[in-house]
């Protein structure tokens, strides 16, 4: 059950992400702006005049080659198609005898699983279940064939903005000459490590602190607050990560003069030119990722940059909480400029 006091909403959700909920409360709670607690029916028309519903069906359980209902006892074949632009609803009782008016709404669908992760008519047996968003779906009128106990719905949409929900405007994001000096700064702060080597004489472990820490005072620089990197804290990073790209430790490097580490650069996950919108420090090992050279200029000018994000966001993204920092991820892309 979600915890009311502190319900983590989210701005955005799209089918790509691995958001899961435990119950259809934390559902509305999370996505739709609600408080919700206990028992909700699947069924939820939403009170906002776009004429939308959410609807949380229990999804089809594959044992071997054969699809069986979520519960047998209401005996609904719920199933998304191979490629997810389809979703079939059966019934070999279904006491519905013509489509009603509530059937043709278009809806945000989250699928409850038992059995874990549903991607491409697969599923992986043991993981933990949930109800997860698969998509906006509506029913195709014009190509129905309609017969009782069988009700097809084509997706038409991947993606879903819950700002309106939230009762949040989009996050504030920099302008370009804080994020060009922050960059300056950033840029620095990997020069400063390129050549002195003697400050990656220490041990080779280095465990996270698990904890928020406190900003630091920031510098005025033409009117922008540049806040400091530490230089111990990025070495730090690289040591936890024991020197390799955290995109693919198999990346190419070599071995830094007059030193036995490889080279790699650090980078804040979450850029320190947003530094005023988190009330816990953003220069912290647990945001710092360590990056083969290629990899870091990607992630700086790569046009496929956000692949790269959604893997070190969905690697992060447990430690960053326990230091206290708390994003979605289309905000962070955001951030990136996606």
């Amino acid at each position: 059950m979600a915890d009311i006091k502190n319900i983590h909403r989210l701005k955005s959700i799209s089918v790509d992400e691995e958001h899961l909920f435990s119950t259809i409360a934390d559902v509305m709670n999370s996505c739709f702006g609600k408080t919700w607690r206990g028992y909700q029916k699947n069924f939820i028309p939403l009170d906002d005049g776009s004429g939308y519903v959410v609807w949380c069906p229990g999804m089809a359980k594959k044992r071997g080659d054969e699809f069986i209902p979520f519960d047998k006892k209401l005996g609904w074949l719920n199933l998304l198609s191979d490629d997810g632009t389809l979703f079939i609803e059966e019934h070999t009782n279904d006491p519905r005898s013509s489509i009603s008016e509530n059937e043709k709404l278009p809806r945000y669908v989250f699928g409850h699983y038992e059995d874990g992760a549903y991607r491409n008519g697969k599923v992986q047996i043991g993981e933990k279940g949930g109800y997860r968003f698969i998509g906006v779906f509506q029913m195709d009128l014009e190509n129905l064939n309609f017969r009782q106990g069988h009700r097809i719905y084509r997706k038409i949409g991947d993606k879903v903005d819950l700002r309106q929900y939230a009762g949040e405007e989009n996050i504030p994001y920099q302008d370009l000459t804080t994020l060009k000096i922050n960059e300056t700064a950033d840029y620095n702060l990997v020069d400063s490590l390129r050549c002195h080597s003697v400050v990656f004489e220490q041990d080779d472990r280095f465990e996270y602190k698990g904890k928020p820490q406190e900003i630091r005072k920031p510098v005025i620089k033409d009117g922008v607050s540049v806040y400091p990197r530490n230089k111990q804290t990025a070495i730090n990073a690289l040591t936890h990560a024991h020197f390799v790209c955290e995109i693919d430790n198999g990346h190419p490097t070599f071995i830094r003069k007059n030193s036995d580490k490889t080279y790699t650069e650090p980078h804040h996950l979450i850029p320190l030119a947003f530094q005023e919108q988190f009330d816990v420090s953003l220069d912290v090992e647990e945001n710092i990722v360590s990056l083969c050279s290629n990899c870091h200029n990607e992630m700086h000018y790569g046009r496929d940059a956000d692949t790269l994000i959604k893997i070190l966001y969905s690697e992060k993204m447990a430690v960053l909480e326990k230091a206290g920092i708390v994003i979605s991820m289309s905000d962070l892309l955001a951030m990136y400029g996606y």
